[in-house]
């Protein structure tokens, strides 16, 4: 029967107190991970579905349902039968193969597709940015559908390696293939985005200067103007390419900032149970274990990286949850006053606050897709 940490053909490992201490914290950390991945990814899935401020259904959204259909395949399976069978190996119960082949065999299919899904959501963003003119009639619904199947098709296709090769071998192999794949496909899309977006935004700022140049050496007379005199802060297509540009860089930067953190030290870990042959088993129970909980963590951050940067998930959430704001009271009770007295002032305060929340909103009506 195949060990849970499946390098009994390498060193024959018996439980040790270490390893038994581990398995507890292991089983632990599933547990909670179970948790944040169904609760997250479900929430996901009903706000694009459902859409209910009706501006979720975008293609880039649709990879992100299937990113979170990835990431809730390891919380319904993964995360529970880790817990289970790790508290099995404490209290010293006997487990079955298949529960093992369950384990390891749903790991793989689904932190595959999740790194494969995290590879398409850039390349799609770097289309998006890349030629935003002909980006809707290129990404149709048909090219989605293709993308999703073609991922897919890997993730359930790869892992049957597992089979042959046992689960230290594959996990070589998994590292290798779709870790090192996901990288470096995310870091390359995004220095071209990040360029793309940044050589925009210089063509605008100097074209708005050259504008404003000319504007001022008109000889027709011009009457007094209040208006700023900064190109960059008076144009609102510089502003929204400058928002643009932030958001972005600011999504795809905790995207590669969350995979480094976690990938990097699991694959570090995966080549040692590979190639350490000086290391001892309580070694490998912590390679094992550590490799294993840093890749599932990273399937259970997705929700923050992609779906909490958006004020539109947000808003959705909130409409799934039916969670009120606390302040819509208190602005039914505000005075009616237009004088400057205290209850003008609280009126043109709340007056202003929903003129920013209109502003927020169009700007992100921008073809953007996040």
């Amino acid at each position: 029967m195949e060990s849970i940490h499946g390098y009994s053909y390498k060193k024959n490992c018996t439980p040790s107190g270490t390893a038994l201490a581990l398995a507890v914290m292991t089983a632990s950390i599933s547990f909670i991970l179970f948790l944040l991945s169904i609760v997250g990814n479900i929430l996901i899935i009903l706000a694009v579905v459902l859409d209910p401020n009706k501006n979720l259904r975008t293609p880039f959204n649709w990879l992100i349902v299937n990113l979170a259909v990835a990431d809730l395949i390891t919380g319904i399976i993964t995360d529970p039968v880790s817990a289970s069978l790790h508290l099995k190996l404490y209290f010293e119960k006997k487990y079955t193969d298949g529960e093992v082949k369950a384990l390891h065999m749903s790991y793989f299919v689904s932190c595959t597709a999740s790194a494969l899904s995290i590879s398409s959501l850039a390349v799609e963003r770097y289309l998006a940015v890349r030629k935003p003119n002909t980006y809707r009639t290129r990404m149709t619904n048909k090219r989605i559908v293709f993308t999703v199947a073609a991922i897919w098709l890997i993730s359930l296709t790869l892992p049957n390696i597992y089979f042959k090769v046992g689960y230290t071998l594959y996990s070589f192999v998994f590292a290798n293939a779709s870790v090192f794949l996901a990288i470096s496909i995310t870091c390359f899309t995004y220095i071209l985005m990040w360029r793309k977006i940044k050589r925009r935004s210089e063509t605008v700022v100097n074209h708005d200067g050259r504008a404003m140049v000319n504007s001022l050496s008109s000889p027709e007379p011009q009457g007094p103007s209040t208006a700023p005199n900064n190109p960059t802060t008076s144009n609102p297509i510089i502003t929204n390419t400058n928002k643009m540009e932030e958001k972005v860089t600011k999504m795809f930067l905790v995207v590669l900032i969350a995979m480094f953190c976690c990938y990097g030290p699991a694959t570090m870990f995966i080549y040692l149970m590979n190639f350490c042959e000086s290391c001892g088993c309580v070694a490998l129970h912590w390679f094992y274990d550590l490799a294993f909980i840093l890749i599932v963590i990273n399937s259970s951050l997705n929700f923050c990286c992609y779906a909490m940067q958006s004020s539109r998930f947000r808003r959705a959430f909130i409409k799934i949850l039916k969670i009120k704001k606390k302040n819509h009271q208190h602005h039914e009770t505000i005075p009616k006053n237009e004088n400057n007295g205290p209850g003008g002032c609280e009126s043109m305060a709340a007056q202003r606050e929903d003129i920013d929340v209109q502003m927020q909103e169009v700007a992100e009506n921008t073809d953007t897709g996040i």
